[in-house]
């Protein structure tokens, strides 16, 4: 991607700035995960942006979607953050401890629904999936099945919720848009294509900024 865009990536702070068909991007890289994510976005001034995209790789808990597919992820949750309760799962916006940590744009379920819409047609024409995020990639069999039963996601990743939370908390409009690398299985790295995932990514999203 930076390559593409003709960005040297040396840059100690992980921001790169550049122009692409008149619009003025800056590249943020947050590292993996929820929490250098939070943090990367918590200290960023999007004072002038316009338009967040969270550019990433996810696994697919569904074989209907091809491995290097482009997704827009339009629902996200913290499935981790809230409390077990038998079979079922608490998400924290609704533990009584915690109720005045909870934000209006969580649902009873403990989702980030994205609310941005756009004239895009490359989004728009992007299957709109529900996602999760966890500090730990699935790959036990139990689990799993575990979390199919609780939140019926169609792809995982580690740093999408995080993404949510920080631009609902800004009022950013933004999309969480990612290509499938792997399906969520008993943990088999031959069946991985992350160089493919990665590839399809940047041609992609190149051409959904020339779009705007």
């Amino acid at each position: 991607m930076l390559n593409a865009l003709n960005i040297t990536a040396n840059n100690a702070e992980n921001i790169y700035k550049t122009t692409f068909h008149q619009h003025r991007v800056t590249i943020l890289i947050t590292g993996v995960g929820m929490v250098s994510t939070a943090f990367q976005l918590g200290t960023f001034d999007a004072a002038n942006v316009d338009m967040a995209i969270n550019a990433g790789i996810a696994g697919s808990f569904t074989k209907d979607i091809p491995i290097g597919e482009l997704v827009n992820v339009t629902t996200d949750c913290f499935s981790e953050l809230g409390a077990d309760f038998g079979e079922k799962f608490i998400p924290l916006n609704r533990l009584e401890f915690a109720k005045d940590l909870s934000e209006s744009f969580f649902n009873e379920k403990g989702e980030i629904i994205n609310p941005t819409t756009t004239t895009n047609l490359l989004i728009n024409g992007l299957k709109k999936v529900r996602g999760i995020t966890v500090n730990t990639v699935n790959g036990e069999a139990i689990r799993i099945n575990k979390i199919k039963e609780i939140f019926n996601p169609e792809i995982e990743s580690m740093e999408g919720a995080a993404f949510f939370y920080a631009c609902m908390k800004m009022g950013l409009p933004c999309f969480q848009l990612r290509t499938i690398s792997n399906y969520i299985e008993p943990r088999n790295l031959n069946n991985w294509n992350i160089p493919f995932a990665i590839s399809n990514l940047n041609k992609h999203l190149l051409d959904i900024i020339a779009a705007f």
